[in-house]
């Protein structure tokens, strides 16, 4: 006879150790290149952000899967995959304010990144739609050191730190300091 459980507990994520002095940090940071970027991380598991000022102004998402390390002090990995194919790692060390950004583009959105102009949770399907059409190649790779300008806590899994959209926002969001 085997036992059937009725009822079946699934255990919550467990938050890998060292990760809590940055869960629920919101950061702007602008970059050498002078791109902006905004960073919420939500949990252990996810990330929001918005493009501020920059080639893919107007992207944003709220609920980003990401893997998120701590590597050593005040040093964390963030590292995720967009629908679209682009693939990020920012490293973030947090006394300094510095963030060492990576980013790949795959060739179809530099070509037609107007799809991606928007908050993609709204547009997933047509997404991935045109990133599986390609080109994927060649990649384009950029580099870039940036400096945490904004930086404050909030409550973990908070809807309305990033709620609208880049051009919804004042004129001058961008350039907060803290």
């Amino acid at each position: 006879m085997s036992a059937q459980p009725t009822d079946r507990i699934e255990a919550a994520p467990r938050t890998p150790p060292g990760l809590e002095p940055i869960l629920g940090l919101h950061l702007i940071v602008v970059y050498d290149n002078g791109w902006k970027y905004e960073i919420y991380i939500r949990n252990a598991h996810t990330i929001a952000f918005r493009c501020l000022m920059g080639p893919m102004f107007g992207s944003w998402s709220v609920d980003q899967p990401a893997k998120i390390a701590h590597l050593t002090d005040d040093l964390y990995e963030l590292a995720w995959i967009e629908p679209t194919g682009i693939t990020a790692v920012a490293l973030a060390r947090l006394t300094s304010r510095v963030v060492h950004t990576t980013v790949v583009y795959p060739q179809w959105l530099l070509e037609y990144p107007d799809i991606a102009m928007g908050r993609y949770q709204d547009v997933v399907p047509e997404l991935e739609a045109a990133r599986d059409r390609g080109p994927i190649y060649p990649l384009t790779m950029i580099v870039s050191t940036g400096r945490i300008t904004f930086l404050t806590t909030r409550e973990q899994n908070d809807d309305t730190v990033i709620d609208r959209a880049p051009g919804k926002l004042p004129s001058d969001y961008a350039d907060r300091t803290s």
